[in-house]
C-alpha cells in the first residue's frame, strides 16, 4: 500500500488523499502561545510565506522554462497508464499492521509410572477440517546443508513445518491402549514424502518411538499404482504397527485400502468416519456410595483362649471375642463357647460368624405417598437358647412412583464405647469403633445438600428438605438425639416393573450397644439399596450417519486396605483344636486389589427429540443385554460399542449406570450381561428391536452373568479348613480374565529358525539377552536404557498366534526385570517371562497340543516360541471356579457400592464415575469414495503410549513443496521465489485466479526478471497460504518483505523490484539512477504542482525490529528477532515489530529491517502535476526530477523572536546570518530580510515571527514515479514520492540496504 492508492471514479484515477489544510504542529501552538497572537493570524503568515514560494527567483534561470505551447510535430508519446503498490505504507503509521502469523501451538505431555501394567490412551482428539475450508498451498524450497555433526550449524534456507488439515479420523479401542487413526491433507500436491525424523505429533517426533507403534502413510500426488491421491497399502512409508490384522488384510477382500470404517454394507467399507470427543456430560457411572442401613464391622481378630491360663485371663479373652462374635451366636454355635461373663465353656471358644455388626446411623426410615407413611417394625426373634436377642425384619422393599419421598435418617444415637462390661476384668473399648462411625455421620451429612440428586435402585431423588442447615456435629447432643432428617423426592424411574427401594427399620441404625445377630436374609447387606450420587452420559450425532461407535476408557477395581486376610482363619473348630494345643494364632493381613464389576444400559432417542411427547423423554433401552466393566487394577480399560442404525438418521445416546441393589435384590443376578473386552479378538454382535427400528450392536467382549463376580474369594475361608461339625455354603467364584479355565500355556523351547549374526546355524537356543531385546522391542521399553528397578513388572498384551487360520492364540506375557551382568555389554538389566497367560483362543484345543509363535529380534533373526497346552490341574497352585467355604465374611462385595468395612475395602467408584465416553466415531457409506485428486495426503495410525496419549496437531516437516512453474529455469519443480507463486496462483485453475484471470493480465517477462533479482539477493518466500486471498492486497502486503513493489501497468500486473540492479541482478549501490525525465515550471500545468508532507510524527525515527523463522531440516522452526537502528544509540528510539514467517535466513531479514529504516528516513513528501503527454516515455517505477520555483513550505522552519532577542523554534539557530520571512506585530505586512543571530539570540527583529527561506541549492529532487493515468481531455496525471540520492545520484535506499560502511546497527542474529 503507498500513500496514494488507486481509486476509481468516472473510469479515471484520482488521489486518494488531497491536500488539506495543514494541522498545526505542537510547537507550532506554542509559538502562538507565547507570540499572544490568533491562530488566525499565525495561518495567514504561513499561507503568505507559501505563496510567495512559488515566485519564481533570478537564480532559477539556469533551468530551462518548459513551456506546454501548441506542437508543430508530433512528438514520439509513450506513457504506460499505471500505478505501484510500495512499501511505504508500512512505515507511514508509527504501529504497522503486521501479517497473520501461523498460529503455534504447544501443547504440553503425560507422564507417571505404576507398578501396574500401564495402559494408555488418547486425551484429546483433534477436529475434523470444516467443508469448504481452504486446502494449503506449502511454497518453499530448502537450500543449504546442515552440518551431521551440529544440527545448530543449519544456516540454510526454506522447508516447511506443515500441519495437515484432518479429513477423515477414526478410533479404536484394545483393552490397554487406543489405536488413533487420521488421514488429512498436507496441501496441493505434488509433495515428496517427509523424512520419518521430520514427523510430528504435538511436540513429539514419530521416531522416538519404536516402529510397532505406528503406520505413517504418504500419497505425494503423484502417486501412479492408484487414481486420485487416496492412500493405499503400497503408500506406507514408516512403521509396522499390525495389531488388528491391517497389515495382511484390511478388511476388505482384494482390496488395498488401509483406512476404512463399519457402514451399514459392512464391518470395513471406504467410508468417511469422523472422530468426536463429546464436550460435555460424557463421565458417568454411580458414585460416592452411602450406606443403606448396612451395619459397621471392625476388622476381624483371631482371639485365642489357650487351654491352661488362668481363669481371669480366659474370662478377659473371652470377652474380648464379643466385639467380634456376636454374643448370641456364642450362645448357640457348637464352637461358640458362650457368652457368660464367667470362664465357663472358654476352652470352645472357637469365634464363630462373620462379626459383631454394630449401627452405622444411616438409612431410608420412611416412605410417604401421599398421607401414606411406611417404616418398618423389626421383631426379636425367640430363641430360648439364648437370653441374647436376634432380630428378624429389619428391612422393607417398597414400590415407588415420581412425586413420593423418604427420609433418611443421619447420626441419631451414639455407639457406647463400652457395652460389654464385665465386673473385675477390663472393659472392652469400642471408642475406636464410636469415632469411625461419628465421622462417618458427618461426612454422609455433607453430601446430601439441598437439590442434590440420588440413585436408589432403578429410581432417582432429589433432596428437598433438611432439618436442620448446620453440619452434623457428633458433639452436639440435639444433632446425636434427634439426628437429622433428610427428605427426598422421586424424581424419575427407569422400570415400570422396578420400582422398588429398601427401607430399614429405625432401630436398627439407632440401637447404641451393638446390633443384635440376624438370620441370612434379615441381615442388612451391603448391596441393600445404597444411596449413591451419578452421573449420566449423553451425546447427540453431529451427522446423519449409518454407523455410531462409541469409545469408552473406564478405570474398574476393588482394593483391600489392610483387612484381615479370611482365607487364612481357621474355623472355629480349627481354631478351638488349636486352642487345646496350646496354639496360639494371629491373622494375617491383605493390602491388594481385587476385581469388581460396574455395569451399565445404553438408551437411544432421535436427536432434538420433543420430551413432551412421552413420560420418559423418549429414552428407549437398547437390550437385550447391560453392559459390564470388569477390572482389578487402578489402570484405564479402553472398550467400545459399535450401533448400525435402522437408517441413516441421528440419534441421541444415553450411557446409564445400574447398580449393586438391581441384581442382588431385584433378579438373582443369573441373566446374561455382556463383558466389554477391548482387548478380545472377535466382536460379538446382537440386535436390538426398539420403537425407533431394529439397532445391530456389536462389540469385543464375553457373556457372563453378574452374580459369579458378586463375592471376593477374598471375603471367605478356605475349604481345606472345613471340619466335620460345620456345614458350608457354595459360591462360584468366576476369573475375572477370559474363560480359558480349562487350559493353561506351558512354554517348552525359543530356537532360532533362521541364521543371523551370533547364531550362524538354525534350532540354536535362544540366549536370555536375546530373548529379553525380542520383548523390549515388543514392549518398547528396555529394563537397561528405560532405568527399571529389578523386579519391575510390565506386560505385553498382545502376544498372539495367528498363522493358522481358525486356530489363533491370543496371550498377554507377564515380564519381570533381572539383573545379570555379561562381558560383552555394559547392560545389566533384562526380561525375563514370569507367566504366560492364556486370553483366548479359536479352534479346538487338547491337552499337549502344541503352537509356535515367530518374533524377530533387532537384527532381523526370526525366533520360535513353542507352546504347550496343559490342563489346569497339572499347573500347581490354580484355583477352580467352584469352592465350597466355611465363612462368608461379605457376601457381594465384587459389585456392591457400600462394605461393612468402611475404609478397608475401596472402590473406583468411591470418589468419582468409573466411565468416560472417550471418542465417538461417525460413519457413513459414500456415493463416490473420494480420491483426494491434485492433492499431498498423510496418513497415521498411531498406538497410544506414555510418550503419545494426546491425538494432538499432525505436523510434517517439507523440505520442499509444491511443485510449480519456475519462471527462471523454465521447469516445473518447488520453488522458494513470490514470482512463482504468483505466477502459479494467476494461472492455475484449481486454486488459483486461472478460471477468473487472464494470464495475459499479467506481465510474465518483467515477473522472470523480477525471479532473478529475488534470486541473485537471496530474497525468498517459504509459507503456506491457508486461508483464501485477495490475490492483489495480498501481494501488495507480501511484497515490501521481499524488496519489492506490486505494479499495474496497462491493465497488466506484476511484481517489481523495489531497488536499482545491476548487470547480475544484485542490488546497485555503486551506479547512479537513470532519470527517464525533469519536469519544471515549463512542462508542469499551471497550478497543479501539489506537495502533501508527511507529518513529523509520521517521519520519527525508530527501531526496527523484524520477527522471522530460522528453519532447521526435520524440526520445530525458531522464532527470531533482529533489531536495527540508525548510529550507536537506541535509548530513546520506541521499536516498531514487523512478523514474517516467510522469511527464513538472517541476512534476508536484516535487509529487510534496513529497508524499513531508510524507507522512514528518506521518504519525506509526496508531490502530484499534471503535464502534457507530448514526448513523454514513463512509467510507474520511473524516476524523475522536479525543478520548481515552489519550494515546499515548511512548518518546521517557523519560529519567534521574543523581545529580548531570544529565539524559539524546532531546531537550534547557529550564529550566522539567515534569510527569512517576518512579520512584526505591530504591522500587517510580511517582510523579507536577514536574520543576524549571535551568542544564541537574535539582534534585530524583536517581538516577531519568521521563517527561514529554502537554500537555492535545493532546485531539484528525484522522485520516482507512483502512479500515472492520462484523462479523457490528454491531460496526463504524474503522482511520486521524493526519492533520496546520495551526491553522486546513487540510490540512498540500496546504500543502506547493503550497508557496507556499517551505518546501521544490528542486534541479534548477526552482531558477529
Amino acid at each position: 500500500m503507498s500513500l496514494h492508492q488507486s481509486a476509481f471514479e468516472g473510469g479515471r484515477m484520482v488521489p486518494y488523499r488531497r491536500s488539506v489544510e495543514q494541522p498545526l504542529l505542537p510547537y507550532e501552538k506554542r509559538l502562538i502561545t507565547a507570540l499572544g497572537c490568533s491562530e488566525q493570524e499565525y495561518r495567514q503568515f504561513a499561507n503568505e510565506v507559501e505563496r510567495r514560494y512559488k515566485e519564481r527567483p533570478e537564480d532559477y534561470a539556469h533551468i530551462p522554462d518548459i513551456q506546454n505551447a501548441d506542437a508543430t510535430t508530433l512528438a514520439i508519446i509513450s506513457i504506460v497508464v499505471s500505478v505501484l503498490s510500495t512499501a511505504a505504507a508500512l512505515l507511514l503509521m508509527p504501529k504497522p499492521k503486521q501479517p497473520d502469523q501461523v498460529e503455534r501451538r504447544q501443547l504440553a505431555g503425560r507422564t507417571g509410572k505404576d507398578i501396574y501394567a500401564p495402559s494408555f490412551g488418547f486425551d484429546s482428539l483433534q477436529e475434523l477440517a470444516e467443508y469448504g475450508q481452504t486446502v494449503p498451498i506449502a511454497f518453499t524450497r530448502r537450500k543449504g546443508q546442515v552440518d551431521p555433526d551440529d544440527q545448530n550449524s543449519d544456516k540454510g534456507t526454506g522447508g516447511l513445518l506443515i500441519s495437515p488439515q484432518l479429513v477423515w479420523s477414526r478410533m479404536k479401542s484394545w483393552g490397554g491402549y487406543q489405536i488413533a487413526e487420521i488421514v488429512a491433507i498436507a496441501g496441493q500436491g505434488n509433495m515428496a514424502k517427509p523424512d520419518l525424523a521430520g514427523i510430528f505429533l504435538g511436540n513429539n517426533a514419530l521416531d522416538g518411538i519404536y516402529e510397532d507403534y505406528f503406520d505413517f502413510y504418504w500419497n505425494g500426488g503423484f502417486e501412479v499404482q492408484g487414481s486420485g491421491s487416496r492412500l493405499r497399502a503400497y503408500n506406507l512409508r514408516y512403521g509396522n504397527l499390525a495389531i488388528d490384522g491391517d497389515r495382511d488384510n484390511p478388511g476388505l477382500s482384494g482390496s488395498d485400502q488401509v483406512f476404512y470404517a463399519p457402514t451399514r454394507s459392512g464391518v470395513a467399507q471406504p467410508a468417511f468416519c469422523g472422530a468426536f470427543t463429546p464436550s460435555s456430560q460424557t463421565r458417568f457411572g454411580v458414585f460416592t456410595g452411602v450406606p443403606n442401613g448396612t451395619p459397621f464391622r471392625p476388622n476381624w481378630r483371631i482371639i485365642s483362649i489357650i487351654k491352661g491360663q488362668e481363669d481371669k485371663t480366659d474370662r478377659q479373652l473371652k470377652n474380648q471375642q464379643k466385639k467380634h462374635v456376636d454374643p448370641y451366636l456364642m450362645d448357640t454355635h457348637p464352637f461358640g463357647g458362650n457368652s457368660k461373663d464367667d470362664g465357663s465353656g472358654s476352652s470352645n471358644c472357637g469365634m464363630p460368624g462373620t462379626g459383631t455388626n454394630y449401627a452405622r446411623r444411616i438409612g431410608i426410615v420412611e416412605h410417604i405417598r401421599g398421607s401414606t407413611v411406611t417404616k418398618v417394625n423389626y421383631s426379636v426373634r425367640p430363641d430360648s437358647r439364648s437370653n441374647n436377642p436376634s432380630w428378624q425384619n429389619l428391612k422393607q422393599e417398597v414400590d415407588c412412583l415420581v412425586g413420593d419421598k423418604i427420609k433418611v435418617l443421619i447420626g441419631k444415637g451414639r455407639q457406647k464405647e463400652r457395652p460389654f462390661s464385665v465386673s473385675k476384668i477390663e472393659d472392652v473399648d469400642l471408642s475406636d469403633i464410636r469415632s469411625a462411625i461419628q465421622a462417618e455421620s458427618a461426612r454422609y451429612d455433607a453430601m446430601f445438600s439441598r437439590g442434590s440428586t440420588w440413585m436408589v435402585g432403578r429410581t432417582t431423588w432429589k433432596v428437598t428438605h433438611r432439618s436442620i442447615d448446620v453440619p452434623y456435629d457428633g458433639s452436639n447432643a440435639d444433632h446425636v438425639n434427634n439426628g437429622i432428617v433428610i427428605t427426598l423426592e422421586c424424581i424419575e424411574t427407569w422400570s415400570r416393573l422396578q420400582r422398588k427401594i429398601g427401607l430399614v427399620a429405625e432401630e436398627a441404625i439407632t440401637v447404641e450397644d451393638y446390633l443384635p445377630f440376624t438370620q441370612e436374609g434379615d441381615d442388612i447387606h451391603e448391596a441393600w439399596y445404597p444411596l449413591l450420587k451419578y452421573e449420566l452420559g449423553s451425546f447427540q450425532n453431529t451427522r446423519s450417519c449409518d454407523v455410531t461407535e462409541i469409545g469408552i476408557k473406564s478405570q474398574v477395581w476393588s482394593k483391600f486396605e489392610g483387612i484381615t486376610n479370611f482365607n487364612t482363619v481357621p474355623s472355629p473348630g480349627k481354631l478351638v483344636e488349636a486352642n487345646k494345643d496350646k496354639i496360639q494364632l494371629s491373622e494375617g493381613k491383605v493390602t491388594s486389589f481385587a476385581h469388581r464389576m460396574s455395569l451399565f444400559a445404553v438408551d437411544v432417542r432421535p436427536s432434538n427429540y420433543d420430551s413432551s411427547r412421552s413420560d420418559n423423554n423418549g429414552w428407549v433401552n437398547m437390550g437385550p443385554y447391560l453392559f459390564a466393566v470388569i477390572g482389578n487394577s487402578p489402570v484405564d480399560f479402553y472398550s467400545f460399542i459399535r450401533i448400525q442404525h435402522p437408517d441413516r438418521m441421528q440419534f441421541e445416546y444415553r450411557l446409564r449406570p445400574f447398580n449393586s441393589a438391581i441384581f442382588v435384590e431385584q433378579s438373582d443376578g443369573a441373566g446374561n450381561v455382556f463383558v466389554l473386552d477391548g482387548a478380545r479378538f472377535g466382536a460379538q454382535a446382537w440386535e436390538s428391536d426398539t420403537t425407533y427400528g431394529k439397532f445391530q450392536l456389536r462389540a469385543r467382549g464375553y457373556f457372563q452373568q453378574p452374580r459369579n463376580y458378586f463375592t471376593h474369594l477374598e471375603m471367605a475361608a478356605v475349604p481345606e479348613l472345613i471340619t466335620d461339625d460345620e456345614g458350608g455354603i457354595s459360591i462360584n467364584y468366576s476369573s475375572t480374565q477370559k474363560d480359558t479355565s480349562t487350559f493353561f500355556l506351558e512354554n517348552l523351547s525359543i530356537t532360532n529358525n533362521e541364521v543371523g549374526p551370533s547364531y550362524d546355524s538354525t534350532g540354536l537356543q535362544i540366549r536370555d539377552n536375546t530373548e529379553s531385546n525380542i520383548y523390549a522391542l515388543v514392549l518398547g521399553v528396555d529394563p537397561y536404557f528405560d532405568n527399571l528397578n529389578v523386579d519391575e513388572r510390565r506386560t505385553i498384551d498382545n502376544w498372539e498366534y495367528t498363522r493358522d487360520s481358525g486356530r489363533e492364540v491370543y496371550m498377554k506375557l507377564h515380564l519381570i526385570v533381572y539383573e545379570h551382568n555379561y562381558a560383552h555389554t555394559p547392560r545389566n538389566k533384562w526380561w525375563r517371562v514370569e507367566r504366560v497367560e492364556l486370553v483366548s483362543y479359536n479352534g479346538d484345543y487338547s491337552e499337549g497340543d502344541t503352537f509356535t509363535k515367530h518374533a524377530r529380534n533387532a537384527n532381523g533373526t526370526q525366533f520360535a516360541f513353542k507352546y504347550q497346552f496343559l490342563h489346569p490341574s497339572n499347573s500347581a497352585g490354580r484355583l477352580g471356579f467352584n469352592t465350597t467355604a466355611t465363612r462368608l465374611w461379605q457376601k457381594y462385595s465384587g459389585l456392591a457400592e457400600v462394605s461393612h468395612y468402611s475404609d478397608l475395602i475401596s472402590r473406583s467408584c468411591d470418589n468419582g464415575t468409573e466411565h468416560e465416553i472417550v471418542y465417538v466415531n461417525e460413519t457413513l457409506s459414500e456415493e463416490t469414495t473420494p480420491q483426494y485428486d491434485g492433492c499431498a495426503m498423510a496418513g497415521l495410525k498411531l498406538k497410544s503410549s506414555d510418550n503419545f496419549n494426546q491425538l494432538d496437531q499432525l505436523r510434517t516437516y517439507v523440505k520442499n513443496g509444491i511443485e510449480v512453474e519456475r519462471l527462471i529455469d523454465g521447469d516445473v519443480a518447488s520453488s522458494n521465489l513470490l514470482t512463482d507463486l504468483l505466477w502459479y496462483l494467476v494461472t492455475n485453475k484449481d486454486t488459483g485466479a486461472g478460471n477468473i484471470l487472464n494470464e495475459a493480465l499479467v506481465d510474465k517477462e518483467l515477473l522472470t526478471t523480477t525471479g532473478r533479482y529475488l534470486e541473485a539477493n537471496k530474497l525468498y518466500w517459504d509459507d503456506v497460504i491457508a486461508e483464501p486471498i485477495n490475490l492483489r492486497s495480498w501481494l501488495s502486503a507480501q511484497a515490501p518483505s521481499v524488496l519489492c513493489f506490486v505494479s499495474l501497468k496497462n491493465g497488466k500486473m506484476t511484481l517489481e523490484p523495489a531497488l536499482p540492479y545491476d548487470s547480475n541482478h544484485k542490488i546497485d549501490a555503486s551506479n547512479p539512477v537513470t532519470i527517464s525525465a525533469m519536469f519544471t515550471e515549463g512542462n508542469i500545468i499551471e497550478d497543479s504542482l501539489e506537495f502533501t508532507w508527511l507529518e513529523l510524527e509520521e517521519r520519527k525515527m525508530f527501531q526496527a525490529a523484524v520477527i522471522y523463522q530460522q528453519s532447521r531440516v526435520n524440526q520445530f522452526p525458531e522464532q527470531k528477532t533482529l533489531i536495527a537502528y540508525y548510529g550507536s544509540d537506541n535509548s530513546d528510539l520506541p521499536i516498531e515489530e514487523f512478523t514474517f514467517n516467510h522469511i527464513t535466513s538472517d541476512e534476508h531479514a536484516a535487509k529487510v529491517a534496513r529497508y524499513f529504516l531508510s524507507l522512514r528516513k528518506n521518504l519525506t513528501h509526496t508531490i502530484t502535476f499534471k503535464t502534457l503527454p507530448w514526448g513523454l516515455n514513463l512509467e510507474a517505477g520511473k524516476f524523475i526530477r522536479v525543478a520548481s520555483e515552489m519550494s515546499p513550505y515548511r512548518p518546521d522552519n517557523n519560529g519567534i523572536i521574543q523581545d529580548d532577542g531570544t529565539i524559539v523554534s524546532i531546531n537550534a539557530l547557529d550564529d550566522g546570518d539567515y534569510s527569512v520571512y517576518y512579520w512584526e506585530r505591530k504591522t500587517t505586512a510580511i517582510s523579507e530580510g536577514t536574520l543576524h543571530v549571535k551568542n544564541g539570540k537574535a539582534t534585530e527583529l524583536f517581538d516577531s515571527v519568521f521563517s527561514l527561506k529554502e537554500s537555492d541549492n535545493s532546485d531539484s529532487q528525484i522522485y520516482q514515479i507512483e502512479a500515472l493515468d492520462i484523462d479523457q481531455d490528454g491531460i496526463v496525471t504524474i503522482k511520486a514520492s521524493n526519492y533520496a540520492v546520495n551526491s553522486s545520484g546513487v540510490s540512498q535506499l540500496a546504500i543502506d540496504v547493503l550497508d557496507t560502511a556499517g551505518a546501521i546497527t544490528i542486534e541479534g542474529p548477526l552482531d558477529d
